[in-house]
Protein backbone atom coordinates (compact mmCIF):
# COMPACT_ATOMS: atom_id res chain seq x y z
CA UNK A 1 0.00 0.00 0.00
CA UNK A 2 2.87 2.28 0.77
CA UNK A 3 4.24 1.57 -2.66
CA UNK A 4 0.94 2.49 -4.21
CA UNK A 5 0.93 5.81 -2.37
CA UNK A 6 4.51 6.52 -3.38
CA UNK A 7 3.75 5.65 -6.96
CA UNK A 8 0.74 7.87 -7.04
CA UNK A 9 2.69 10.76 -5.51
CA UNK A 10 5.38 10.36 -8.13
CA UNK A 11 2.81 10.27 -10.89
CA UNK A 12 1.11 13.40 -9.55
CA UNK A 13 4.48 15.12 -9.34
CA UNK A 14 5.27 14.19 -12.92
CA UNK A 15 1.88 15.37 -14.10
CA UNK A 16 2.38 18.64 -12.21
CA UNK A 17 5.81 19.14 -13.81
CA UNK A 18 4.41 18.35 -17.24
CA UNK A 19 1.60 20.83 -16.70
CA UNK A 20 4.05 23.53 -15.60
CA UNK A 21 6.29 22.76 -18.55
CA UNK A 22 3.33 22.98 -20.92
CA UNK A 23 2.27 26.31 -19.40
CA UNK A 24 5.81 27.63 -19.74
CA UNK A 25 5.91 26.59 -23.38
CA UNK A 26 2.60 28.31 -24.10
CA UNK A 27 3.82 31.41 -22.30
CA UNK A 28 7.08 31.43 -24.28
CA UNK A 29 5.20 30.92 -27.55
CA UNK A 30 2.87 33.81 -26.71
CA UNK A 31 5.80 36.07 -25.89
CA UNK A 32 7.58 35.07 -29.10
CA UNK A 33 4.42 35.80 -31.10
CA UNK A 34 4.06 39.17 -29.41
CA UNK A 35 7.68 39.96 -30.26
CA UNK A 36 7.49 38.81 -33.90
CA UNK A 37 4.05 40.21 -34.77
CA UNK A 38 5.06 43.92 -34.55
CA UNK A 39 8.14 43.19 -36.67
CA UNK A 40 6.01 41.49 -39.31
CA UNK A 41 3.56 44.39 -39.24
CA UNK A 42 6.35 46.94 -39.73
CA UNK A 43 7.75 44.93 -42.63
CA UNK A 44 4.31 44.74 -44.22
CA UNK A 45 3.78 48.48 -43.82
CA UNK A 46 7.23 49.16 -45.28
CA UNK A 47 6.44 46.94 -48.26
CA UNK A 48 3.11 48.71 -48.79
CA UNK A 49 4.84 52.08 -48.57
CA UNK A 50 7.37 50.95 -51.20
CA UNK A 51 4.56 49.82 -53.50
CA UNK A 52 2.72 53.12 -53.04
CA UNK A 53 5.89 55.10 -53.70
CA UNK A 54 6.46 53.07 -56.87
CA UNK A 55 2.89 53.76 -58.03
CA UNK A 56 3.26 57.47 -57.30
CA UNK A 57 6.56 57.57 -59.20
CA UNK A 58 4.98 55.87 -62.22
CA UNK A 59 2.08 58.34 -62.10
CA UNK A 60 4.53 61.23 -61.94
CA UNK A 61 6.40 59.92 -64.99
CA UNK A 62 3.14 59.53 -66.92
CA UNK A 63 2.07 63.02 -65.87
CA UNK A 64 5.40 64.52 -67.01
CA UNK A 65 5.13 62.68 -70.32
CA UNK A 66 1.59 64.00 -70.82
CA UNK A 67 2.70 67.57 -70.06
CA UNK A 68 5.53 67.24 -72.59
CA UNK A 69 3.10 65.92 -75.21
CA UNK A 70 0.71 68.82 -74.56
CA UNK A 71 3.60 71.29 -74.85
CA UNK A 72 4.71 69.80 -78.17
CA UNK A 73 1.16 69.77 -79.54
CA UNK A 74 0.61 73.39 -78.49
CA UNK A 75 3.87 74.53 -80.11
CA UNK A 76 2.97 72.68 -83.30
CA UNK A 77 -0.51 74.22 -83.37
CA UNK A 78 0.94 77.71 -82.85
CA UNK A 79 3.49 77.09 -85.59
CA UNK A 80 0.81 75.84 -87.98
CA UNK A 81 -1.47 78.78 -87.15
CA UNK A 82 1.37 81.25 -87.68
CA UNK A 83 2.34 79.59 -90.94
CA UNK A 84 -1.27 79.63 -92.07
CA UNK A 85 -1.60 83.33 -91.26
CA UNK A 86 1.58 84.15 -93.17
CA UNK A 87 0.39 82.11 -96.15
CA UNK A 88 -2.95 83.96 -96.20
CA UNK A 89 -1.21 87.34 -96.13
CA UNK A 90 1.15 86.29 -98.94
CA UNK A 91 -1.77 85.06 -101.03
CA UNK A 92 -3.43 88.44 -100.55
CA UNK A 93 -0.19 90.23 -101.49
CA UNK A 94 0.38 88.32 -104.73
CA UNK A 95 -2.18 90.34 -106.77
CA UNK A 96 -0.55 93.53 -105.48
CA UNK A 97 2.87 92.31 -106.63
CA UNK A 98 1.40 91.32 -109.99
CA UNK A 99 -0.05 94.80 -110.38
CA UNK A 100 3.33 96.38 -109.61
CA UNK A 101 5.02 94.11 -112.16
CA UNK A 102 2.53 95.16 -114.82
CA UNK A 103 3.04 98.83 -113.98
CA UNK A 104 6.83 98.58 -114.16
CA UNK A 105 6.57 96.90 -117.55
CA UNK A 106 4.56 99.74 -119.09
CA UNK A 107 6.19 102.47 -121.15
CA UNK A 108 5.25 106.06 -120.28
CA UNK A 109 6.61 107.89 -123.29
CA UNK A 110 3.23 109.30 -124.31
CA UNK A 111 0.41 110.90 -122.34
CA UNK A 112 -1.81 107.90 -123.08
CA UNK A 113 0.79 105.51 -121.72
CA UNK A 114 1.18 107.66 -118.60
CA UNK A 115 -2.59 107.58 -118.06
CA UNK A 116 -2.56 103.79 -118.26
CA UNK A 117 0.34 103.70 -115.79
CA UNK A 118 -1.50 106.06 -113.44
CA UNK A 119 -4.64 103.93 -113.58
CA UNK A 120 -2.52 100.89 -112.75
CA UNK A 121 -1.06 102.68 -109.72
CA UNK A 122 -4.54 103.62 -108.52
CA UNK A 123 -5.71 100.02 -108.94
CA UNK A 124 -2.68 98.78 -107.00
CA UNK A 125 -3.39 101.22 -104.19
CA UNK A 126 -6.96 99.94 -104.01
CA UNK A 127 -5.68 96.37 -103.75
CA UNK A 128 -3.38 97.34 -100.89
CA UNK A 129 -6.15 99.23 -99.10
CA UNK A 130 -8.47 96.26 -99.47
CA UNK A 131 -5.79 93.96 -98.06
CA UNK A 132 -5.29 96.23 -95.05
CA UNK A 133 -9.03 96.21 -94.39
CA UNK A 134 -9.06 92.41 -94.44
CA UNK A 135 -6.26 92.44 -91.88
CA UNK A 136 -8.24 94.89 -89.70
CA UNK A 137 -5.63 97.60 -90.26
CA UNK A 138 -6.95 101.16 -90.28
CA UNK A 139 -5.23 103.89 -92.28
CA UNK A 140 -4.75 107.15 -90.34
CA UNK A 141 -5.00 110.01 -92.80
CA UNK A 142 -5.93 113.00 -90.61
CA UNK A 143 -6.25 115.79 -93.18
CA UNK A 144 -7.76 118.95 -91.61
CA UNK A 145 -8.30 117.12 -88.33
CA UNK A 146 -7.32 118.41 -84.90
CA UNK A 147 -3.90 117.26 -83.79
CA UNK A 148 -4.04 114.21 -81.50
CA UNK A 149 -0.76 113.26 -79.76
CA UNK A 150 -2.04 109.69 -79.39
CA UNK A 151 -2.26 109.23 -83.16
CA UNK A 152 -0.10 111.91 -84.75
CA UNK A 153 3.56 112.91 -84.77
CA UNK A 154 4.27 116.59 -85.44
CA UNK A 155 7.01 117.12 -88.02
CA UNK A 156 6.74 120.90 -88.00
CA UNK A 157 4.49 123.85 -87.18
CA UNK A 158 3.45 126.32 -89.87
CA UNK A 159 1.38 129.47 -89.80
CA UNK A 160 -1.69 129.22 -91.98
CA UNK A 161 -4.40 131.84 -91.69
CA UNK A 162 -6.92 129.56 -93.42
CA UNK A 163 -6.51 126.74 -90.87
CA UNK A 164 -7.28 127.02 -87.17
CA UNK A 165 -4.21 126.62 -84.93
CA UNK A 166 -3.77 123.09 -83.66
CA UNK A 167 -5.27 121.55 -86.77
CA UNK A 168 -3.37 119.50 -89.34
CA UNK A 169 -2.35 121.28 -92.54
CA UNK A 170 -0.62 118.45 -94.33
CA UNK A 171 -0.05 114.71 -93.83
CA UNK A 172 3.57 113.87 -94.64
CA UNK A 173 3.18 110.16 -93.95
CA UNK A 174 0.02 108.22 -93.17
CA UNK A 175 -0.28 106.24 -89.95
CA UNK A 176 -1.64 102.77 -89.36
CA UNK A 177 -3.55 101.18 -86.51
CA UNK A 178 -4.35 97.50 -85.91
CA UNK A 179 -7.64 97.54 -83.99
CA UNK A 180 -6.70 99.42 -80.78
CA UNK A 181 -2.94 99.12 -81.28
CA UNK A 182 -1.08 101.94 -83.01
CA UNK A 183 1.38 100.51 -85.52
CA UNK A 184 2.72 103.87 -86.68
CA UNK A 185 1.57 107.43 -85.98
CA UNK A 186 0.73 109.72 -88.87
CA UNK A 187 3.50 112.28 -89.45
CA UNK A 188 1.90 115.67 -89.87
CA UNK A 189 2.41 119.42 -90.23
CA UNK A 190 0.24 121.37 -87.81
CA UNK A 191 -1.08 124.90 -88.09
CA UNK A 192 0.64 127.25 -85.66
CA UNK A 193 -0.72 130.38 -84.07
CA UNK A 194 0.27 133.47 -86.06
CA UNK A 195 3.02 135.63 -84.60
CA UNK A 196 0.85 138.78 -84.68
CA UNK A 197 -1.73 137.12 -82.48
CA UNK A 198 1.00 136.02 -80.09
CA UNK A 199 2.47 139.53 -79.79
CA UNK A 200 -0.93 141.09 -79.21
CA UNK A 201 -1.66 138.68 -76.38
Amino acid sequence: MLQNLLGKSMEDANNSDASVSSDDQKKNQTEEQQETEPVLTLEEELEKAKEKASENYDQMLRFQAEIENIRKRTLKEIENASRGSIERVIMELLPVLDSFDLGLGLKTETIEQYKIFKEGQVATLKLITSLLEKLSIEIIDPVEMKYDPELHEVISLQEDGSVEPGYIIHVVQKGYRLRDRLLRPARVIVSAEEQENKSST
